[in-house]
């Protein structure tokens, strides 16, 4: 999912960050992996009605966007806000001595507050809820191998690793959307020779992992996003290319943007609005605003979400309010990440 746009997938699902963290001075730390249950494929649900995507929406939202970066990068991504609009996100270059970095903020958005896993070669936040947690993921924690993801409450960081997947430095367990009442999404990489990327639900107090397994998925899938219903969406490699999916009450509903290359889910809310971002024909990735994943045919309701200026545009999240965040590229290929908001 992640750098922009390697290979026009985005920044948070790649674990290829490095990060010099800071003290933030650790109250608790849980390693929750080895001893953690599983339960494979417990969400493999069904298909929903055959989907084809309607055209944009005649009468898109209108939103005012604002830019939200550190002054000291030409990387930035908001990746997450809340029902609260406290976002979280990441700036830095990825590599040298302007490693990606996370950060927490409120409006307006001038302070960024620092927050990275001590003794890490990276952390990377992609997700929050409104009562003071902060999900994500880890690059090589201090005396481990490999990525975990991580939730950090109050400055108690817990990490976790889904038992599935590899083991030591191949290990990889990424956390990309959390709920308010504790259930988190994410993927992990299958041990052997494919390693390929499977997604799971995560009960964080029970340490409790369950397999998702999208119908048409043939390859890597990812989930990316839970609301406060448990409805869960994200995205799967098909024998038709890339499609999103929204998984409603154990049934999967795939999705695609009309003469899109890839549609990749990220995030949703209560009202089951999704956001995302598409490619096109050009290769470009546009971001996109659903309504009406679970509808067939001309009933769903698609607009492009391009931000001002931008050369590609991706939206990373949603709150309930219909406020979103993502990151944008201008025409001198520097990345700024970015709040918008509906114009009343």
């Amino acid at each position: 999912m992640r750098p922009l746009l390697r290979k026009v997938t985005l920044l948070i699902r790649s674990p290829l960050y490095a990060s010099a963290a800071i003290g933030l001075g650790i109250s608790s730390l849980a390693l929750a992996a080895c001893a953690s249950s599983a339960t494979p494929s417990a969400l493999s649900g069904q298909f929903g009605p055959a989907l084809r995507p309607a055209t944009a929406t005649p009468t898109p939202i209108p939103f005012k966007f604002q830019t939200v970066d550190d002054p000291r990068s030409n990387y930035n991504e908001v990746t997450a806000i809340n029902q609260l609009r406290k976002v979280v996100g990441v700036w830095g270059g990825g590599s040298g001595s302007t490693v990606w970095q996370s950060y927490s903020a409120r409006p307006p958005y001038t302070n960024l507050r620092n927050m990275n896993f001590p003794n890490s070669q990276g952390t990377f936040a992609t997700s929050l809820t409104s009562n003071k947690s902060i999900a994500g993921y880890v690059l090589d924690p201090k005396h481990l191998h490999g990525v975990y993801g991580f939730v950090e409450n109050n400055l108690k960081w817990t990490l976790f690793r889904d038992p599935n997947g590899a083991k030591g430095k191949h290990a990889v367990t990424e956390i990309l959307g959390i709920n308010d009442t504790g259930l988190a999404v994410g993927f992990y990489k299958s041990a052997g020779s494919g390693n390929t990327e499977v997604p799971f639900e995560l009960n964080v107090q029970s340490t409790t992992y369950t397999d998702l397994s999208p119908p048409e998925a043939i390859g890597d899938a990812a989930a990316t996003g839970i609301n406060g219903k448990g409805d869960i969406t994200g995205y799967e490699k098909t024998s038709a290319g890339v499609k999103g999916f929204f998984l409603q009450a154990g049934t999967y509903y795939p999705f695609y943007y009309t003469g899109a290359l890839a549609t990749y889910a990220l995030s949703l809310n209560w009202s089951e609005q999704v956001v995302g971002y598409y490619v096109d024909a050009s290769h470009m990735p546009h971001g996109f605003l659903l309504i009406g994943p679970t509808r067939g045919g001309g009933a769903q309701d698609w607009q492009t979400i391009d931000a001002p200026g931008a050369v590609g545009t991706v939206v990373t999240g949603i709150n309930n309010h219909h406020d979103i965040c993502g990151f944008y590229i201008d025409a001198s290929g520097i990345q700024h990440g970015f709040v918008a908001v509906p114009v009343q």
